[in-house]
């Protein structure tokens, strides 16, 4: 890949705001080159944008924060992904030192016990030495996904990363809405995690997806982040963007 031609502070984000998520991707990947990169946590959109990274001819880095506790399905789709577009996705783990302390210090049902600690160590740390690699940040996050991202996050801002360097954040779905988000996927064929697809006997489906202990399938009445973290009230949100925005 080419070398970085742009800094983050040179970025024009008013001039950001107002491209359309194909063309913010492109100004991504040509001015900053290997350092920037698509995020994702193999759910709908961060497929998306890889789909759209690949009809771009540009060359461009994606990356997974793998927390090693993904449903069989999640690590089916990465393959699949990979095959499809002929891209290497990058994984980031968490430290087995971290986990085992983690476990000494709390329990192996971390997750349950200090579900945010758990995070920190599984999710946080790993994405930050994927930041520490990167200008620009390329994220599937949506306003539509929960009140509080509709109040705090943007399409384009700047977030301070790992080391105190400052980190360019694009969330080019920005402002998609499901059915766009759906409309494309069947447009393009785009591939699918096949847990979207269960509905249980009761009516139950996935609308939100991540390790498998922390996320079950609800009705969707209930509101489509009710079965992320289910025993727990609020955001919802597992440290990756504090704040409905950032790191």
């Amino acid at each position: 890949m080419g070398t970085q031609a742009w800094t983050v502070e040179q970025a024009d984000l008013s001039r950001l705001e107002a491209l359309e998520p194909e063309e913010l991707l492109r100004y991504a990947l040509e001015a900053f080159g290997s350092r920037a990169a698509i995020g994702t946590s193999l759910q709908k959109t961060g497929v998306v944008l890889i789909d759209m990274a690949s009809r771009l001819a540009v060359p461009y880095r994606t990356f997974f924060v793998d927390t090693l506790m993904n449903p069989p399905e999640t690590y089916a789709l990465l393959e699949a992904v990979e095959s499809r577009y002929g891209v290497a996705i990058e994984r980031y783990e968490p430290d087995a030192a971290e986990v085992e302390e983690m476990h000494r210090s709390v329990g192996r049902y971390a997750h349950f016990l200090a579900r945010s600690h758990c995070c920190h160590v599984r999710k946080v740390r790993p994405l930050s030495r994927a930041l520490e690699t990167l200008d620009v940040w390329i994220a599937g996050l949506r306003a539509e996904q929960s009140d509080l991202r509709r109040g705090a996050a943007a399409r384009v801002c700047i977030e301070r990363g790992p080391h105190g360097k400052d980190v360019l954040k694009l969330n080019p779905l920005f402002d998609w809405t499901d059915e766009q988000v759906d409309a494309y996927i069947r447009r393009r064929d785009v591939p699918c995690n096949s847990l979207y697809d269960y509905v249980s006997a009761y009516g139950e489906r996935y609308f939100v997806l991540g390790c498998e202990p922390c996320h079950i399938p609800v009705r969707e009445a209930l509101g489509r982040r009710a079965g992320k973290f289910p025993w727990e009230r609020g955001s919802k949100e597992c440290g990756l963007h504090s704040h409905g925005s950032g790191i």
